[in-house]
């Protein structure tokens, strides 16, 4: 009878696995770029100050789905496509699945791509702090010493 007991402790756990909710995995993995191809693979460039944020999830399976963060920028320059003066742009919730944790208040320059319904960046579609394109500019300086840019965000 102890033993059935212990039996049953022991596999009943294995018996509510399928009815609990994993998360879909992701990982990111981006192949080194310059800005000019970066400019070439992105539907729209533009600068602007992130000025709200909130969350949505995409139902991708029954078991659940891909959480987005939907930030909204202040546009102040655009550098290629068409973007009005306020736009929002999804990126996944969390640097595993390549998303992009912008800061409230700061600027960036963000390349991003037009999905089914909403435009779209990541870690390695080239999006960066405005800080670091000064760096950069610095950088690549033959004063200064540098030998050309290397973005933060791509790896081999």
């Amino acid at each position: 009878m102890v033993r059935k007991i212990l039996l049953a402790c022991l596999f009943a756990p294995i018996g509510v696995i399928p009815f609990l909710h994993p998360q879909v995995a992701w990982a990111c993995s981006c192949i080194r770029s310059t800005p000019e191809e970066q400019m070439e693979r992105a539907d729209v460039v533009f600068t602007g100050r992130v000025i709200d944020k909130s969350m949505k999830t995409l139902e991708t399976n029954p078991f659940g789905g891909l959480n987005l963060v939907q930030w909204t920028f202040e546009v102040e320059a655009n550098h290629k496509g068409s973007v009005s003066k306020q736009v929002t742009v999804e990126s996944a919730s969390n640097s595993a699945a390549c998303g992009i944790n912008f800061q409230m208040g700061e600027r960036y320059q963000v390349f991003a791509n037009q999905s089914d319904t909403a435009l779209r960046a990541s870690l390695c579609s080239g999006t960066r702090a405005t800080s670091d394109l000064q760096e950069q500019s610095q950088a690549s300086s033959p004063c200064a010493g540098g030998h050309g840019y290397e973005s933060p965000y791509t790896t081999n």
